[in-house]
C-alpha cells in the first residue's frame, strides 16, 4: 500500500467522528456525569448542584401531577435519552411528549429505545457554566426535532426564558408564571415557586 494512501486514511481515520450506536451510549457506566452525543463526540457534564435539583423536582412533579389528572401524554427527567434528527442525543432536565404524538409514533411504554425526536415540550435549567452559544445550539437541535416550546429557567435571575423558536423568545421575571399553552391546556405554575427557599414555608 503506497504510503501517501496509509498516510491520508490514518488522517481520515483520526478526524472522523465515532458514530455512537444507541447500545453503547446506554451501556456507558454510572461514573457521576450525565452523557449526550453532539456532533459524534460524547459530552460529559457533571451532576447537577442541589437548586438545580430543587427546581427540576418541584417543576417536574407539578407538571406530572397535572398530566396524571388530565391524561396528556408522557412526562419525563433527564434521564431519558432523546434523538434529535441530526443524530445527536440530547437529554433535557424535563420533556413532555403528548399523547397524540406517542399513538402517532407507535412508541410503546415499554420501550427500551431512546424517543424518536425531541419532546413537544422541554425544559432546561441554566447553570452558570451554560454559554448562550451551547444554549443556542440545544435549542436548533429541539426546534428542527420536534420540539413546540422550550422553557429555560435561569437560578440566577429568577426568571424563565419562554421559547417557540430560536428566535420567537420571551422572558417571564418574577410574579408571572408558567403557561402550558396548547401542550398542557390550563397547566399554571407561578414562577416565584421555582425559587423559593423551602416547601415549608
Amino acid at each position: 500500500m503506497p504510503v501517501r494512501y496509509l498516510q491520508a486514511m490514518i488522517a481520515t481515520t483520526e478526524t472522523s467522528p465515532k458514530v455512537w450506536t444507541e447500545e453503547e451510549l446506554q451501556s456507558l457506566p454510572e461514573d457521576g456525569f450525565n452523557h449526550e452525543m453532539v456532533n459524534g463526540e460524547l459530552v460529559m457534564s457533571p451532576k447537577n448542584n442541589f437548586i438545580h435539583g430543587r427546581i427540576c423536582t418541584r417543576l417536574l412533579t407539578a407538571i406530572e401531577n397535572f398530566n396524571q389528572q388530565h391524561r396528556l401524554g408522557v412526562v419525563l427527567d433527564s434521564s431519558t435519552g432523546f434523538w434529535m434528527f441530526n443524530r445527536n442525543c440530547r437529554a433535557p432536565d424535563i420533556s413532555f411528549v403528548p399523547r397524540t404524538r406517542l399513538e402517532t409514533l407507535k412508541f410503546k411504554p415499554s420501550s427500551r429505545k431512546f424517543f424518536p425526536g425531541a419532546p413537544d415540550l422541554a425544559v432546561e435549567i441554566l447553570s452558570p457554566s451554560n454559554s448562550r452559544s451551547e444554549i443556542d445550539a440545544r435549542l436548533r437541535d429541539f426546534f428542527s426535532s420536534g420540539t413546540q416550546i422550550a422553557w429555560l429557567i435561569n437560578p440566577d435571575t429568577d426568571s424563565v426564558e419562554v421559547c417557540r423558536s430560536l428566535t420567537q423568545r420571551r422572558l417571564i421575571g418574577p410574579g408571572g408564571e408558567l403557561d402550558g399553552e396548547n401542550l398542557l391546556p390550563g397547566f399554571r405554575y407561578p414562577i416565584n415557586d421555582l425559587f423559593k427557599e423551602w416547601d415549608w414555608e
